[in-house]
């Protein structure tokens, strides 16, 4: 149960992605420069609470649940999660697209783990479940299917495919961490779809 209440906890903080991101699609500049902020803040933060154990404690304590068990002595994925969506809006023109690979990693990766937590019983590997792939990939086609541009008659399938792919890569162990490459990687997939097809 505790288990339970901690990945709950974490993906709710996770969700706070969607403040930075609505700032985003309003105000592309607003966003990154928001974004930015945040970030300096997010890593001066996690210096002192690295460095101070009194420090790290208080965080820990104030935060109780958001961080993993490990992540009390290294950097937590807070850090990954906006340092990998300020790469991407500054990677990719296209904001709409942005905007869907962003989401990917609030709303898709977020159901992937309260999916599988409740419901995971068949495993893909360590923490991955069949259940919890399957939510994200659902999830991930709703946003795509409701967000992304016109394709001429392609919309179904690069829908599918930046899908799958956001949720392939949700389920691979990347280096540094999942939170980092997961918008970076399917907005760069979307990207090249919609390079592949000609509509950019």
């Amino acid at each position: 149960m505790e288990l339970v209440v901690s990945e709950i906890k974490r993906k709710g903080f996770h969700l706070l992605t969607l403040v930075y991101i609505s700032l985003y699609w309003y105000n592309q500049r607003a966003g990154k420069l928001f974004l930015a902020g945040l970030l300096l803040l997010a890593f001066i933060g996690e210096m002192l609470r690295l460095r101070n154990q009194k420090f790290n404690l208080w965080i820990l304590r104030l935060l109780n649940g958001v961080h993993r068990p490990e992540e009390s002595r290294r950097l937590s994925g807070l850090l990954w999660t906006l340092s990998g969506s300020l790469l991407t809006m500054l990677i990719y023109p296209h904001p709409r697209i942005v905007l869907v690979g962003l989401l990917f990693i609030s709303l898709g990766d977020s159901a992937a783990a309260l999916v599988g937590i409740h419901f995971g019983r068949i495993k893909i590997y360590d923490e991955k479940t069949l259940a919890g792939s399957l939510s994200c990939f659902l999830v991930c086609w709703i946003i795509a299917l409701s967000l992304l541009p016109p394709t001429d008659g392609r919309y179904f399938l690069v829908a599918t495919l930046s899908a799958l792919f956001a949720t392939i890569v949700e389920i691979i162990p990347w280096p540094l961490n999942d939170n980092f490459w997961l918008p970076i990687l399917s907005t760069g997939s979307i990207y090249l779809l919609y390079k592949i097809f000609g509509v950019l």
